[in-house]
């Protein structure tokens, strides 16, 4: 399972603490991204790969919504020149991560274990585009590797190949067929997944630019299987972005999935392969006089299988989380950031309803903390005991006492909304250092160094309370170049 999302299975003393650090840093030095508060790519003047044929690299949208860290200015992708051009290029990864108290392979509370694992993933790009015809062909290889740990494993995979289109028929319609990975808003519903081996879909994106400042991406795809014995998901919907004023967006969207992912129906762990999901949200985000702020409110329902497995449960769920910050124009630029999110849970599970929220499951995200202990909104489990939906408080401060130099930490507060008769809602806090450096243009490093405090809701589940120590050090590189095609199309 991908670390942190519930689709994928897949990604730890004080070692453990520097080591994660470094691999933060690391992703947040290397790529450019926009600004905090803006919606992803999308929202920006441009959006860097579409306008060049290949999507950036390393986006710093993943490092910072799982750390916070303020990621530096996007740099422009390169002009498209008339007729052919080239572009070849990749990337390289290492990062070794070690775990106290808690398993890798499944990120479960393990009491008086330790684990160290080394984990590489190199992608290798190529892409040919002609900017006269719109026209534009992308492949990305993969090879992911995790060596040390219980599940080792090394395998190849074809991450993204797509065609994309752009102005199709001499229409504001851009339409992109193949294999591809997606990312909106801050990625609380949908992103790359981009700390472990990705997220991709098998399917279709068209987008249409209705007016300068409204955007509507159509989107029709089935989840890759980059790691053995993945669910099977369908994903379509629709996501719509307006920008209101320069610094805002205001997003809706509405998504139907298909199948996929375990779920709790309290102890009682579901594996439903025809379960069904509609996901109604808006995002609204503003950056202005120093200030940040975004609000993501999520509705969810649907139909789950029962426990008793006789039936389906009809889904009613909600969630989503309210971030601000505020940017102190000083010296090391500090940036002082507070966040609430919240998940629905479920207590009685025989009266034909399922109340738990599943609406972050296809990204992992900042609000949880970086251990992995808490995976996402829906919930906890330790020792078969399942604490259903969760309140997080986070609260955190970012300087950059270089200029290639990125320092964050944060503190996330874990509340249990619907725990067992019995047992406490107090399931722990979670206190994050990270630091990313940039030693060049294309090199970078993240030291992450994590401690998770179990609440009394772990000791009476009789897990302990020992506390869980993650580490990692992570290095990346970047590396490629764009030409020319001198053809007949082009000279």
């Amino acid at each position: 399972m991908t670390r942190g999302v519930p689709v994928r299975a897949g990604g730890f003393g004080n070692a453990a603490v520097l080591v994660r650090l470094v691999g933060a840093a690391v992703s947040v030095a290397l790529v450019g991204a926009p600004a905090w508060g803006q919606a992803g790519s999308d929202a920006t003047p441009y959006h860097a790969g579409r306008d060049s044929g290949a999507p950036a690299e390393a986006q710093l949208e993943e490092a910072r919504t799982r750390t916070q860290l303020r990621p530096r200015p996007m740099v422009a992708p390169a002009v498209s020149e008339p007729g052919w051009t080239i572009d070849l290029g990749g990337q390289t990864r290492v990062r070794g991560d070690f775990v106290r108290n808690q398993s890798l392979t499944d990120f479960t509370f393990t009491p008086g274990h330790e684990e160290f694992q080394l984990l590489q993933r190199t992608r290798l790009r190529a892409s040919v585009e002609n900017a006269d015809l719109g026209i534009a062909l992308f492949t990305q290889g993969q090879w992911y590797g995790r060596w040390g740990g219980t599940d080792e494993g090394s395998d190849p995979d074809l991450y993204q190949a797509y065609i994309e289109w752009r102005d199709a028929f001499g229409l504001p319609v851009s339409v992109r067929a193949g294999r591809q990975d997606f990312s909106y808003g801050s990625a609380f519903f949908l992103g790359a997944n981009d700390f472990y081996n990705g997220l991709s879909w098998d399917g279709l994106q068209a987008r249409i630019r209705a007016s300068s400042d409204l955007g509507i991406d159509l989107i029709a795809s089935r989840m890759v299987e980059l790691t053995p014995g993945d669910p099977e998901v369908f994903l379509t919907g629709i996501y719509a972005t307006y920008a209101a004023f320069e610094g805002s967006s205001l997003e809706g969207y509405f998504f139907h999935s298909r199948g996929g992912y375990p779920f709790f129906h309290r102890e009682f762990q579901k594996d439903d392969p025809d379960q069904r999901w509609f996901t109604l949200g808006t995002r609204v985000a503003v950056a202005k006089w120093g200030f940040d702020a975004e609000l993501e409110p999520q509705f969810q329902w649907g139909r789950v299988e029962s426990v008793s497995g006789g039936g389906r449960d009809e889904v009613r769920a909600y969630g989503g989380h309210l971030d601000v910050g505020y940017s102190f124009e000083a010296s090391w630029e500090p940036r002082v950031f507070a966040a609430y999110a919240l998940g629905s849970g479920h207590d009685d599970i025989s009266d034909g309803r399922y109340e738990e929220f599943h609406g972050n499951a296809f990204n992992d995200n900042y609000l949880v903390g970086d251990t992995g202990v808490v995976a996402d909104l829906s919930g906890v489990t330790v020792a078969g005991v399942h604490s259903s939906g969760m309140h997080v408080g986070v609260a955190g401060v970012s300087v950059r006492p270089l200029d290639s130099l990125d320092l964050n930490v944060d503190l996330h507060r874990f509340v249990g909304m619907d725990a067992p008769s019995g047992f406490s809602s107090d399931l722990g806090v979670e206190l994050n250092l990270v630091a990313a450096y940039q030693i060049s243009d294309r090199l970078s490093v993240v030291v992450g160094l994590n401690r998770f405090y179990p609440g009394r809701f772990f000791r009476q589940a009789g897990a302990s309370g020992r506390d869980v120590d993650y580490v990692y050090l992570q290095t990346q590189i970047e590396f490629g170049r764009r030409s020319r095609l001198r053809t007949r199309l082009g000279s």
